[in-house]
């Protein structure tokens, strides 16, 4: 499937639907009951290494993004369970004020409660004092009574503290085995911790939703089935394409002409292979047989064209099988390979696949022990890869990666879960491919490689590579002699899953972005992240696509993208900045507002790290109130790189006739106008509606300088024309007060229509009443 940030991206509920349909489909197939999903936390701070899992940093996109993909999920029979409850973005001690909390990191929480979402799971961060699941004003009083959630409530993953987590609203903990066991729940009734009427209120929140999707008549099935899986690759396919977004496009460098495809070179793993985020246990590599490349996509819409197209990998992620010449055990050639009884053997090298024709036994588990040895010093990629297995790979006693694919069960979930390397693919071959850049000087290294089978039941497939300095350079060279000898360079960049615009390119791909600029002035950068990214070469390339983790189907998007077959049309969930250090959580002048650094049991902090049971100390203070995302670049007068909703096109739109009325059903607004597209091919316009502060602001209430009220994507024909009318919904117009609620602000406001948050094509005031 595609990301999450790619499906906010696409600015459209029936893509966000379309994907909950698949998901809950896939779900159902697979045996599933409930569906983790979705993920509608607010992307606050976009270093934060699980922030691509969000649908970005506008609490009213993430909304109604996460609504359609929870009434997707269920109505295939699925329940979907929304996280992370609440005002959780890595931070682990969150001091947040109540109108804050309304208005940004609650808003999406109640769509999803409106939207008949069946579960909520409390997070592992505190808020105002208390842990998230052991916080009775966020999950009784708010999720509860105010918001009407009538669902069950779990934990995450290990994220309770104790029997009395009932109380405070949790009906379940998850993964369970610890402090709702039947001992402790006797144990905390006997004591008076806990009532059993709170016990009975629990199971009966679950079995509500348990008889609301039929899973009490007997005819749930938990078995995997078969399923056509056509219909999942159709909706990967749209979303990828309508996620696309056009970041920079320097004189009509896309789409690609007869002449650039003429003399074209295609460069990075990424145009051979499907990238897929590498960051958390929750990501998936997907199988290469359902994986079209980009790069054979091309080459298949272009045959007979007269087109010339070459290819250079530049950074080789599978590499090359070490050579039995480099491993030596005791002196003599080899590796000792050690069987489960202690039986041994030697093997010349680590090659068991079956591609050489080599793979082990399925259920068999080896080591092997011994030497490598290094004639030239310098940084080796070392590349443990296997199948129906899990490999670990230990040099010099220190253990350098482990990978494993297909199914392994794992005390981190308690669940059987799919399991990848730490490569943004796998290998050109099918295998996980777990990747360690190491320093090995000149000399004999001692090496470990363990593998244990995984629960597939496969045949074990195990195998050692490396890419040496030598030939990392070669690549390197080779890529930039094409670009050399081309028209036209397109570069398939990436990012990991925690991408963070303070650091670089993996794999030194900025330099060689750079170097392929320099000697070829028509240079395009195909960009597969999922956080802002820096990109040091920018003003040296012509144009710049943000592809997003794409899924099964990104190949053929982003291929269809370059020859322009389709107009790209994605808009930035989030607001690009220049630096981290524009960001509201990386203002050296606020430190209250990030959490970085280790707390005192010496638990990492911050967005890069946090868990269940995360020391207190780990403390972040919301002092920039809703100026979250894009309010806080316009209060602070800061210019991004890119604003949000931000996103180029093959064609251009102009809009007029604003005309603005009064919704009768909710008291909302109707923001009617007309959208022209005034290019020279189809297209898709995505109108966005902002709305102003009020003229007269309550005393000790915060507004934005604008904030996104309504927004739609409509497709047009060139030279077409159509009205288009966006809702805004009345909660738009109002603010939170702890004294009376959701209150109306009254008073004349500015309503914008644009292409972004920085577009003004139609401006008017309107008047609230």
């Amino acid at each position: 499937m595609t990301a999450t940030m790619g499906v906010a991206a696409t600015f459209s509920q029936s893509d966000a639907r379309a994907n909950g349909v698949a998901i809950g489909r896939d779900a159902r197939a697979l045996g599933q009951d409930v569906v983790l999903e979705p993920f509608v936390n607010i992307d606050r701070d976009t270093s934060w290494d699980r922030g691509f899992n969000t649908f970005g940093e506008d609490p009213l996109l993430t909304g109604q993004t996460g609504a359609q993909e929870i009434k997707g999920i269920q109505s295939q029979g699925v329940m979907a369970q929304v996280k992370h409850y609440i005002a959780y973005d890595g931070s682990m001690n969150v001091t947040v004020d109540s109108q804050t909390l309304h208005e940004i990191y609650l808003q999406p929480f109640a769509d999803a409660v409106n939207a008949g979402v069946s579960s909520v799971m409390c997070s592992y961060n505190v808020i105002n004092g208390y842990q998230a699941c052991d916080n009775s004003q966020t999950l009784n009083d708010i999720l509860r009574n105010e918001l009407g959630f009538k669902g069950f409530v779990t934990s995450d993953w290990h994220g309770t503290y104790g029997a009395t987590n009932l109380n405070a609203g949790v009906d379940m903990e998850m993964p369970g085995g610890t402090y709702f066991t039947m001992a402790a729940l006797k144990n905390a009734l006997a004591t008076g911790s806990i009532q059993l009427s709170r016990v009975n209120e629990a199971v009966g929140r679950i079995l509500y939703e348990m008889d609301r999707f039929g899973l009490l008549t007997g005819s749930s099935k938990h078995s995997v089935t078969a399923e056509n899986t056509a219909a999942d690759e159709a909706t990967v396919l749209k979303t990828a394409q309508d996620a696309a977004t056009l970041l920079k496009n320097d004189d009509s460098a896309l789409p690609l002409t007869s002449h650039d495809l003429s003399s074209l070179t295609v460069i990075g793993p990424g145009a051979g292979q499907t990238i897929a985020t590498n960051s958390g246990g929750e990501a998936a590599g997907g199988l290469l047989s359902q994986q079209p490349s980009a790069l054979a996509t091309i080459k298949a819409e272009t045959a007979g064209t007269g087109a010339h197209l070459t290819y250079a990998v530049a950074d080789e992620l599978t590499g090359a099988p070490i050579p039995a010449s480099y491993f030596t055990t005791n002196g003599h050639p080899g590796l000792t390979r050690t069987d489960s009884h202690g039986a041994t053997i030697s093997d010349p090298q680590v090659n068991f696949t079956s591609t050489n024709g080599a793979a082990l036994r399925a259920g068999s588990t080896y080591s092997w022990t011994g030497d490598l040895n290094i004639t030239t010093a310098g940084a080796y990629w070392l590349n443990i890869q296997s199948l129906g297995a899990i490999g670990a790979l230990v040099v010099d006693g220190n253990t350098l990666t482990t990978v494993g694919a297909g199914f392994r069960p794992t005390p981190r979930y308690g669940v059987v879960h799919p399991t990848d390397g730490n490569a943004p693919t796998a290998t050109t071959d099918g295998l996980a491919n777990g990747r360690t850049l190491v320093p090995l000087g000149a000399g004999a290294h001692t090496l470990k490689i363990v593998e244990t089978p995984d629960v597939s039941g496969r045949p074990v497939q195990i195998r050692l590579n490396w890419v040496t300095p030598h030939m990392q350079q070669a690549n390197h060279d080779a890529a930039v002699a094409a670009a050399a000898a081309a028209k036209t360079a397109v570069v398939f960049a990436w990012n990991t899953g925690g991408d963070d615009l303070s650091a670089p390119l993996p794999d030194n791909q900025d330099q060689l972005i750079t170097d392929i600029a320099a000697v070829n002035p028509h240079t395009i950068v195909v960009l597969q992240s999922g956080q802002p990214t820096a990109m040091p070469w920018l003003s040296k390339v012509k144009a710049v696509v943000e592809a997003w983790y794409g899924g099964d189907q990104a190949g053929v998007a982003q291929a269809e993208v370059l020859l322009g077959r389709v107009n790209p049309a994605g808009r930035l969930p989030f607001t690009w900045p220049t630096t981290l250090d524009q960001e509201v959580a990386h203002q050296a002048a606020h430190p209250e507002r990030t959490s970085n650094g280790v707390d005192t049991t010496g638990a990492v902090c911050g967005p890069r790290g946090g868990g269940p049971h995360a020391s207190s100390v780990c403390k972040t203070t919301y002092s920039e109130g809703i100026d979250v995302g894009y309010r806080f670049y316009d209060s602070a007068n800061e210019t991004p790189l890119f604003p949000f909703g931000y996103g180029l096109s093959y064609t251009s739109f102009s809009y007029s006739d604003l005309d603005v009325s009064r919704a009768a059903a909710d008291g909302g607004l109707r923001a009617s106008f007309k959208v022209t597209n005034t290019g020279s091919v189809a297209g898709d316009a995505v109108p966005q509606v902002y709305l102003g502060a009020p003229s007269t602001v309550p005393a000790g209430v915060q507004f934005a300088p604008k904030a996104l009220a309504g927004y739609d994507r409509v497709h047009l024909a060139a030279g077409a024309s159509t009205w288009v009318t966006i809702g805004v919904p009345v909660r738009q117009l109002q603010y939170w007060s702890d004294v009376s609620g959701w209150t109306k602000a009254l008073g004349t406001r500015k309503l914008v229509v644009g292409g972004n948050e920085h577009d003004t094509a139609l401006t008017t005031s309107i008047t609230v009443k």
